[in-house]
């Protein structure tokens, strides 16, 4: 198993409350057994609208002037009975790639998954199911960002042994992960440009196959209800490229 189930911790934790409901005060629960829901007055934001909301969080925190919306106390109290998120961002465990501070987001605006190098396992995307499906989320990203350690160590190790790449421990299992990303992308002398290309190539990569190893998400992104956004995070300058 890998480092990837780490990463529905904080979607787990969802199964605990009542049916979702909008980001204020409203809540329908459903009938026992029954499915998620948001509620009849809740609004939905678009796939667009919530890519939208994510680009102005983003924005604000790469000028300096974050808002910290929904981090009082009024919000957690509000937030507490029901949640209401309205994307899912797929992150790395990287210290310097906080989801919810890079957007400029608060307690209750999202869902986050977060291993080494955004990658999937079966568990990751049964979290990503779990919000689509009872949540209905507009919106999935996939964020990679440069620099990203588990690339280069995965880099290291083909460069090192390229017909039987090792690393120690349940760390294999990741490097096997990031290995087509490594294998599909153009070689560079440039070593930081060569490992942030693959980072590029591995969060398509995810994206591409969280359509294809979930059918839940597959009906939801052929229905036009759900969308699936790569994106990059740059460690120097905080800014989310969409790819």
């Amino acid at each position: 198993m890998g480092i990837g189930g780490l990463a529905t911790l904080g979607v787990v934790a969802g199964c605990a409350d009542t049916a979702p409901s909008s980001v204020s005060e409203h809540e329908t629960p459903p009938a026992s057994g029954a499915e998620h829901a948001p509620s009849p007055e809740d609004t939905r934001p678009t796939a667009d609208e919530a890519w939208q909301r994510l680009e102005e969080g983003n924005a604000r925190f790469v000028s300096g002037s974050p808002l910290h919306p929904h981090q009082d106390a009024a919000r957690r109290i509000a937030v507490a009975p029901h949640q209401a998120p309205y994307a899912f961002v797929l992150g790395c465990i990287d210290s310097r790639v906080p989801v919810e501070t890079v957007f400029d987001q608060g307690v209750g605006d999202l869902f986050v998954g977060r291993n080494a190098a955004a990658i999937l396992d079966d568990t990751v995307i049964g979290g990503i199911e779990f919000a689509v499906s009872g949540y209905q989320l507009p919106l999935v990203v996939i964020m990679g960002h440069t620099a990203c350690g588990a690339v280069k160590a995965t880099v290291d190790a083909v460069k090192a042994n390229p017909a039987a790449p090792t690393a120690p421990g349940e760390i294999l299992d990741i490097a096997q992960e990031i290995l087509p990303a490594v294998k599909a992308t153009a070689e560079n002398p440039d070593d930081s440009a060569f490992v942030d290309a693959v980072v590029t190539t591995n969060t398509r990569h995810v994206a591409d196959q969280l359509v294809k190893r979930s059918a839940i998400v597959a009906e939801a992104v052929k229905a036009g209800t759900l969308k699936i956004v790569a994106s990059t995070y740059h460690l120097d300058t905080g800014q989310v490229e969409r790819l």
